[in-house]
């Protein structure tokens, strides 16, 4: 099974696709560029913002606001203007936020990364609405792809650098996240794992940074089930959406000149329908 291209748009770096059920509407980001995009299906119709310096992640609040995870920033826009709800690491000047997603309390977890050399300086940190930045998890390489079990005891994270899918025992109550353990090693797998999403089954899906597909995981035993192949090398996130939510929209990157010999479409999103349906993506302070 191999993805095919959804639309003939092609992003630097593109990055955490994200499904509002509500509106039948794809928000996705182009981190180098700054930019926010949003593809209406039921209007076909497709829109940018550009937030002025590299963005990370978005999500929806319960509202329908758009909050992002800018360089060293988390904000909110409501009608054009900004509201910063944190900020992390303004010390660190190469370092920026990176990816991240909602739990099922309205929490937004993200993490940071270095953007020169491969030092651990980055950090995972979570944030409630209404209240200070908490720091799960420090010495990050470069925070990507976050999840949770369908009974929201367990968090996926990825640590691209690591080689380690991590698992932690997650109070969803307290938004505590404990007892880190290895879940899958990817080390002898083609590329790096990137971005993730969860589906209905309880499986996780794993994008590969220089590896060309994504993977279905079993969490409990390690083991990969199945991969679909992408027309890209630098594959980044997924994401389940659609009416029925049995689409799952990948994004990717460019890479540098001469990874592109032969990938015309890098940077492409794509698509693809595996058989199994998803989970709708949680809303910041949908819990507060």
């Amino acid at each position: 099974m191999q993805a095919e291209v959804l639309f003939d748009l092609i992003m630097d770096l593109g990055e955490g696709p994200l499904w509002d059920e509500r509106a039948d509407t794809l928000h996705w980001v182009d981190i180098n560029a700054g930019k926010i995009w949003s593809h209406d299906f039921k209007a076909n119709a497709t829109t940018s913002f550009d937030t002025g310096e590299t963005v990370g992640m978005c999500a929806l609040d319960a509202s329908g606001h758009m909050v992002a995870a800018l360089q060293h920033d988390i904000v909110r826009f409501d009608n054009g203007q900004r509201t910063v709800l944190a900020s992390a690491e303004t010390h660190l000047a190469d370092n920026r936020f990176n990816d991240g997603k909602c739990d099922a309390r309205g929490r937004l977890l993200a993490g940071t990364m270095a953007t020169k050399g491969d030092k651990a300086m980055g950090a995972f940190y979570s944030l409630t609405e209404g209240q200070p930045l908490q720091v799960l998890a420090t010495d990050i390489g470069c925070s990507n792809g976050v999840g949770w079990s369908v009974d929201n005891k367990t968090l996926y994270y990825v640590d691209t650098p690591s080689g380690h899918l991590w698992g932690f025992d997650y109070d969803i109550d307290t938004g505590k996240a404990t007892n880190r353990r290895s879940l899958i090693d990817y080390t002898k797998e083609p590329g790096n794992f990137d971005g993730l999403c969860v589906d209905g089954e309880g499986m996780i899906w794993a994008a590969h940074w220089g590896g060309h597909r994504v993977s279905r995981w079993d969490p409990k035993t390690g083991k990969k089930l199945s991969e679909i192949m992408v027309p890209a090398p630098f594959v980044t996130s997924c994401c389940f959406g659609g009416p029925d939510m049995q689409t799952l929209y990948i994004t990717t990157a460019r890479g540098g000149e001469k990874d592109r010999e032969g990938y015309p479409l890098a940077g492409s999103l794509f698509a693809v329908r595996p058989g199994v349906a998803g989970l709708p993506m949680h809303r910041f302070g949908q819990g507060a």
